[in-house]
């Protein structure tokens, strides 16, 4: 009968002790990806400010990341998003937004370029390998940032602006600013006729783990791309 008690109890602890270890590993997983997360948002603004583009490649409106395919471990890609004009000097590359020209409102089709709608970004078809088209904006994959850590299973939501979901943030080549687009490409907290509105709203990521970890709350800036982070229980 003492054998069985303390075998009892020794299963009692191990069940304890195996689940306070569980724990211990999602709160560690999670921070470790909070961690990669910030450090690529930053990373990724320097480099659009720095702006080094490969042998051949156009003008690059920004970098950016798409959070469209986040799902419940957290995955996201980073990108490039590429003008068709080989270098710096059309209105659609020095004007107050990525690819718009200003004598025209926002979701027009562009009078100087093609079909694309006028300060959108060009989403249609994947993002391939390479950089550069005579004939349209593209996005291309920029490799080098760690995607290995991924979140605790969870669910993961993002915050709509205006009714609209955001899903890329983009950085501006040069200035470093930060914009939003949703699904279409549509840039958001801008009126149509390109001024930013008023009170404009942040980026907003919530990751609600499954497993007893804290949610995170994940916030970044408009233009600023200034992100920070909040537990909340």
């Amino acid at each position: 009968m003492e054998l069985l008690v303390v075998l009892s109890i020794f299963s009692v602890l191990g069940a304890m002790t195996f689940s306070a270890f569980g724990g211990l590993q999602n709160t560690v997983k999670m921070n470790e990806y909070i961690l990669t997360l910030e450090q690529d948002v930053r990373s990724v603004q320097r480099a659009a400010m720095l702006l080094q583009r490969e042998s051949g490649e156009k003008w690059l409106y920004g970098l950016g990341i798409d959070f469209g395919d986040m799902g419940d471990d957290g995955e996201y890609t980073v990108f490039k998003w590429c003008s068709p004009f080989s270098d710096y000097g059309d209105v659609l590359t020095r004007s107050s937004l990525p690819a718009y020209n200003p004598s025209a409102l926002l979701n027009l089709g562009s009078p100087l370029f093609g079909n694309e709608l006028n300060g959108y970004m060009n989403v249609d078809g994947p993002m391939g390998s390479s950089c550069g088209s005579d004939n349209a904006s593209s996005l291309s994959v920029l490799g080098g940032y760690d995607k290995s850590t991924k979140t605790p299973k969870s669910t993961i939501e993002i915050t709509e602006i205006d009714g609209l979901t955001p899903r890329y943030l983009i950085f501006e080549s040069v200035s470093g600013r930060a914009f939003f687009y949703d699904d279409d490409g549509e840039l958001l907290n801008y009126s149509n006729n390109g001024e930013l509105v008023d009170d404009p709203s942040p980026f907003v990521i919530t990751i609600i783990p499954e497993s007893d970890v804290n949610s995170k709350i994940i916030t970044i800036g408009n233009l600023s791309g200034k992100i920070i982070t909040q537990s909340v229980e």
